[in-house]
């Protein structure tokens, strides 16, 4: 999955900033890179970053309420 590395890391970033009032850059790495490996064996990668952004934004929701 290295082709996506650098929309990871957008990803990574974007939701850094979203809630960066809320939440430690740590720990929304964290989170984003424990989603993305739930992926590592698909079969078809090109919607794995829109379905990592989905997840680990609502997981991220659900933690910083």
């Amino acid at each position: 999955m290295r082709q996506s590395a650098s929309q990871i890391d957008e990803i990574i970033d974007d939701l850094s900033q979203e809630f960066r009032d809320r939440l430690e850059r740590k720990l929304v790495q964290d989170e984003v890179m424990r989603v993305y490996g739930r992926f590592s064996k698909a079969p078809i990668k090109q919607f794995v970053p829109v379905l990592t952004r989905r997840i680990a934004r609502q997981e991220l929701l659900r933690e910083a309420t």
